[in-house]
């Protein structure tokens, strides 16, 4: 079960769903950028259900520590921690829908706000993440943020019948200070 608290910063909350963000999610459909961007097969793009937005839902309410984005009172997309408690880290995972925000710095804002209560409030030792190598401007954002790379999977992910690079990176608690998270 979700136990993810409510974190407000930069005009941002990241708190859990409520049931009107099943109409939201719906409405902001599949951005093909953010499908290409996550990984996700685009050769099943096609509207976005009322079925698939409640699947949505129901995965973030079941999720440990997943959070809705809201910006100017909106859902935009979702942000996670998966714990691996025994290792005392977690995996980091975004994905922001609307494609008229790109590139204004939402992601980097998010990142930083929950990195600060994975090290604060969690005390993880680690945060860490994979992303596509040709994700560029995530893994520009995940640098800003003081993650460093860690290491390439080879071809280790099949993205639309194509062999493409996964890059692990990570940022260690200690390192939160240097990058004023």
């Amino acid at each position: 079960m979700n136990n993810a608290p409510k974190l407000e910063n930069y005009n941002i909350i990241l708190r859990q769903p409520i049931e009107e963000d099943i109409a939201s999610r719906k409405k902001l459909g599949l951005d093909m950028e953010c499908v290409i961007m996550c990984g996700g097969n685009i050769s099943k793009l096609g509207e976005f259900t009322i079925d698939e937005a409640m699947k949505w839902y129901e995965r973030i309410i079941q999720h440990p520590c997943k959070w809705v984005i809201e910006y100017n009172g909106n859902c935009i997309g979702i942000v996670g921690l998966r714990p691996y408690k025994e290792d005392n880290k977690a995996k980091l995972s975004i994905e922001i829908y609307d494609n008229n925000l790109y590139g204004a710095g939402i992601g980097t804002k998010v990142t930083k706000m929950v990195l600060d209560y994975a090290f604060e409030v969690l005390e993880y030792h680690k945060v860490y993440l994979r992303v596509l190598d040709y994700n560029a401007r995530a893994i520009k954002c995940y640098e800003k943020c003081g993650f460093v790379k860690e290491g390439i999977d080879r071809e280790g992910a099949l993205i639309n019948d194509v062999y493409c690079n996964d890059i692990y990176m990570g940022i260690i608690r200690t390192a939160k200070v240097e990058y004023n998270i």
